[in-house]
């Protein structure tokens, strides 16, 4: 529902920082969102493309990751703002891996041997296996997504029990791109003309692509087409966030504008194989998700945010499931199951692994000092830009943020 009794519409900023907002709520939702989109492939396989409809189920995850980006980009260029560059860099792996790493040891302890038990791996289970899966997958750089051979016998054409964790690479890069904006004294000062300078040049990794071709720039950078479009996807998205981040003290939440932005989001991604609009909507998608989240008022998972878990877990549960037979009862009771079992798994993935590693991130050890929380950067000049953190924190000129459900530190 709508926030109630709103004198008047806050800044993104206050949406977010300074009030109860729904974003770990949206984000469980667009973790779900990926599960509508991958179970028909891993349930029906290339049979999802007899059903137009089904095949269209693509939407939800492609906007998901988009949303995920977005969203990203804002929470994250905050703590970037407000924390040193060491504790940063801690924070954002301790976010990052732990969930992850058990995620690598779920399929290696489970998924595999109940694929070798059924049928589905074309090699028995063996050391040397798990270990090089551990060792290729562990970093994120040179996923390996079969193990044991396996998945095989199965609707999916090519093994995989890590299908969803493609896009992880690209979020802790993004993650490394802001330490030179925020910990470079330079740069730090002139945010307002490096953060949307980091934007634009986001953007111009897709023209390079369109207008020097995918032979030039492979060969350019090392990367395979098929990165090359990831980053010309996920990189705008996620700056796109953080330039929102710089002026969010100056721009509003209007509900239903949100709102506007939140479908014309879902549309532009619809369009995406026939037009490629995305690549120039990315602010608006950002200011949809963010807004909306600052304006619907959901109390579900403020305190415990399983969206982490829920993506990463659902693929290797959705495939677990149709080893087990349960191709046979259809798709939507393959959904049902992946939803209920994931939602589990990442519920305890969240309690004990990555609550305790974001507390362990908090802890004096890792943040050198309490600092107290600071407001984005104004555009006004440079002279309103705090001090860096090395210096003694600025003040800041609203009230500290009260209790700020969002798990992104």
């Amino acid at each position: 529902m709508l926030h109630k009794n709103i004198q008047r519409y806050p800044t993104l900023y206050e949406g977010v920082f300074e009030r109860a907002n729904s974003l770990n709520f949206l984000r469980l939702i667009l973790a779900s969102c990926v599960i509508f989109s991958h179970t028909p492939y891993l349930v029906m396989g290339a049979k999802v493309d007899e059903h137009p409809l089904v095949h269209n189920f693509y939407v939800f995850g492609d906007y998901a990751v988009n949303a995920f980006f977005c969203i990203s980009g804002f929470l994250i260029a905050h703590s970037a703002y407000r924390s040193g560059a060491g504790s940063y860099l801690v924070k954002r792996v301790l976010r990052i891996f732990p969930g992850y790493w058990v995620s690598i040891l779920f399929v290696v302890a489970l998924g595999g041997p109940i694929s070798v038990i059924t049928g589905h791996a074309a090699t028995g289970w063996n050391w040397a296996d798990a270990l090089h899966y551990i060792r290729s997958n562990y970093d994120l750089m040179a996923l390996q997504y079969p193990l044991f051979g396996g998945p095989i016998d199965v609707p999916l054409e090519f093994p995989s029990w890590n299908g969803s964790v493609w896009s992880l690479e690209y979020e802790f890069f993004c993650y490394l791109l802001l330490l030179p904006l925020f910990y470079l004294p330079l740069i730090r000062k002139n945010l307002k003309i490096f953060i949307p300078l980091a934007y634009l040049i986001s953007l111009s990794y897709y023209l390079c692509n369109q207008y020097l071709g995918y032979d030039f720039m492979s060969q350019a950078f090392g990367l395979h087409p098929r990165d090359l479009n990831a980053s010309a996807r996920m990189y705008p998205l996620f700056f796109a966030g953080s330039l929102l981040y710089l002026l969010s003290r100056k721009i509003r939440v209007y509900p239903v504008l949100s709102v506007l932005c939140v479908a014309a989001g879902v549309y532009f991604t619809w369009l995406v194989p026939h037009a490629n609009v995305l690549q120039w909507t990315q602010l608006i998608l950002a200011y949809g998700i963010i807004g909306l989240g600052c304006s619907i008022n959901v109390s579900w998972a403020r305190t415990n945010d399983i969206s982490y878990g829920v993506y990463v877990y659902a693929w290797p549960v959705q495939q677990i499931l149709v080893m087990l037979g349960s191709v046979s009862l259809g798709l939507a009771a393959n959904i049902f199951l992946d939803l209920i079992l994931t939602f589990g798994v990442a519920w305890l993935s969240w309690m004990f692994i990555e609550k305790p590693a974001m507390n362990l991130a908090r802890h004096p050890i890792v943040t050198g000092s309490k600092r107290r929380e600071s407001s984005p950067p104004t555009t006004h000049s440079t002279s309103d830009t705090p001090a860096s953190q090395a210096d003694e924190p600025a003040t800041a000129q609203i009230p500290r943020p009260l209790g700020h459900p969002i798990q992104f530190s």
